[in-house]
């Protein structure tokens, strides 16, 4: 039988693969077998493409690796061939670490033939010379990649101290193109104004699913060549830094695009404030959490991803029950609809939709659908409050790896508490800063409330629901899963479904049950105005804030009982 011989490329990048390399590889590795009279193995891929050898990780994680323990435990026979271009193919740490390597591959029985000169390094030869010409040339070849490493990182570090001179890359984001001279970057009229429309479009709460859609629908030329719009282009571009100015450099490190030091600010001109991208990123990450409601609909579930049910906590649906007598829209709780341990029963969309439009004054309706400086207002401290949460984030996730640090003894204890207390300050600074907006603009809601415009003719225009209403519904949604933590709502009042009330006294210590009637006797007693099985519901905001209304079943504008709490303020308001 022929020995078995094995063919190992290793290109650092995937560049190469466009080149010739791969192929002139493979043809003279078969060339040589058949010269040779060996049997070229190919059903076993021997290659580490992307995979550097000057950090030897094309042994510790690479196929060479894998080959070294099947030829070490005797799956590959011995007196086999490894076939490389050259030795450097093989490794290019340091020389004692590549001749360890070498005489390791060797010791397992495994020739080496190198391609480039043709020469065969035997196994189990003893030849002294072949050990001292090895060195050599992974000497050099380590020489080289260091070399080559310190000449590329000083290059760039000259690049980024001249940036504002000369631009490091001629590839820009698609709104802009490079100068002649290459100091600037100029903006593309065009794109810029459809990059703005579609920043405005995530502003008023709209998903990238439906910007793309609809700038498909509207024709609007895209960036690039592409079947037109898709919702992961809309994503990428609405969290794109550089329409902030910024420029992220990168470097292939293992043939993969890694960032390469900070971001560089005032890079490309900046084309979208800083208020509105935060403002955005906000909004995003809700809707990741809580979701954004079926796409494409055209009655926007307000409420999607935050009301569940008051009785069993379940998630609550849009139910049509359709045209008639007994039919309309609802909103009910699914474990009630699949007879899942709740009997909630159903509540009207468009009466609970007028209920908390008009009792949830957190909700500032003008401001929200209606263009005037009250928006504009709202639209710039909700950008400023997303800034500045988004900073706390950050500073915060810094002390903590602070606190981290004090317990390794390598570091300076001195300059890590120094560190912590400076920290410390900006986290302060940021809360206070973050409770001043908040008061403002509690206040700036509070005298939008006396303004002429009937909210009203506002709710009306909402809760119907047409098609020519989709872009304000989907703006209250937004504003709904961005400002409250939690809503539950109770279709049969706080006391509960009578069949749900009724199983479970059956269910309890008689004891229990006796003093549950007890109980619920007396509150009806004590508060005539509430027995409980008027429609109910409750919100939660940040900052220990509630609203919580009994509503009238036929008229929702008309409230029995509201509570409310606005941090250490606490109120009662009763219908007469």
């Amino acid at each position: 039988m022929k020995p078995k011989a094995y063919s190992y490329v290793r290109m650092s990048t995937d560049v190469q693969l466009k080149g010739d390399s791969l192929r002139r590889q493979t043809e003279e590795s078969k060339r040589y077998c058949d010269e040779n009279g060996l049997e070229l193995v190919e059903d076993f891929k021997l290659q580490d493409i992307g995979i550097s050898a000057y950090h030897g990780k094309n042994v510790a994680q690479g196929a060479l690796g894998r080959f070294l323990a099947l030829a070490q435990d005797g799956s590959i026979p011995k007196g086999s061939f490894l076939i490389v271009e050259s030795l450097d193919r093989i490794s290019r740490e340091k020389p004692e670490t590549a001749t360890a390597l070498f005489l390791q591959i060797l010791q397992s029985g495994i020739h080496i033939v190198t391609l480039t000169d043709r020469h065969v390094y035997k196994s189990g030869s003893g030849n002294f010379t072949d050990i001292i010409v090895s060195v050599v040339i992974m000497a050099r070849a380590y020489e080289e990649s260091q070399t080559k490493s310190l000449r590329v990182g000083a290059a760039w570090e000259n690049k980024r101290k001249n940036i504002h001179e000369k631009k490091l890359t001629q590839v820009a984001p698609a709104w802009l193109r490079l100068s002649e001279d290459r100091k600037a970057y100029d903006v593309i009229p065009e794109r810029l104004a459809v990059l703005q429309a579609i920043f405005n479009h995530a502003d008023n709460g709209k998903g990238s699913y439906q910007i793309a859609r609809k700038l498909n629908l509207d024709s609007v030329p895209t960036f690039a060549p592409s079947q037109g719009w898709h919702e992961s282009y809309v994503s990428k571009l609405l969290t794109n830094r550089a329409v902030l100015g910024e420029f992220q450099p990168h470097r292939y490190i293992e043939a993969k695009r890694t960032q390469a030091g900070d971001p560089i600010a005032d890079y490309f001109p900046a084309v979208i404030s800083r208020d509105q991208f935060e403002r955005i990123q906000a909004g995003r990450a809700v809707r990741r959490n809580r979701g954004s409601g079926r796409k494409g609909r055209n009655n926007i579930n307000l409420f999607s991803g935050v009301a569940t049910c008051g009785y069993c906590n379940g998630k609550t649906m849009i139910v049509d029950k359709g045209a008639g007598p007994k039919g309309g829209i609802y909103i009910r709780c699914d474990n009630a609809r699949r007879g899942n341990e709740c009997w909630a029963g159903l509540w009207p969309l468009k009466h609970l939709e007028t209920a908390f439009l008009f009792f949830v004054k957190e909700l500032d309706l003008k401001s929200l659908i209606v263009d005037s400086s009250a928006k504009d207002a709202r639209l710039l401290a909700e950008g400023q409050v997303a800034a500045i949460s988004n900073e706390l984030v950050t500073k915060k996730k810094m002390r903590d790896g602070a606190f981290e640090l004090l317990s390794d003894d390598s570091i300076g204890s001195d300059y890590i508490k120094v560190r912590i207390a400076d920290l410390s300050g900006e986290i302060q600074r940021l809360e206070i800063e973050l409770a001043e907006l908040n008061t403002r603009a509690k206040r700036e809601l509070a005298s939008q409330a006396d303004s002429d415009l009937d909210d009203q003719i506002l709710i009306d225009a909402i809760s119907a629901g047409p098609k020519d209403n989709l872009d304000s519904r989907i703006a209250v949604a937004d504003w709904i899963r961005r400002n409250v933590q939690q809503m539950k709502i109770y279709p049969d009042g706080r006391d509960g479904p009578q069949r749900e009330i009724d199983r479970m006294k059956v269910s309890l210590d008689p004891e229990v049950a006796q003093l549950l009637n007890a109980s619920i006797s007396y509150a009806k007693r004590h508060d005539a105005l509430i027995d409980g099985s008027h429609r109910h519901f409750s919100v939660a905001f940040e900052g220990h804030r509630f609203r919580a209304v009994e509503v009238d079943r036929d008229d929702p504008t008309k409230h029995i009982v509201m509570t409310f709490a606005d941090d250490d303020t606490w109120g009662t308001d009763r219908a007469s």
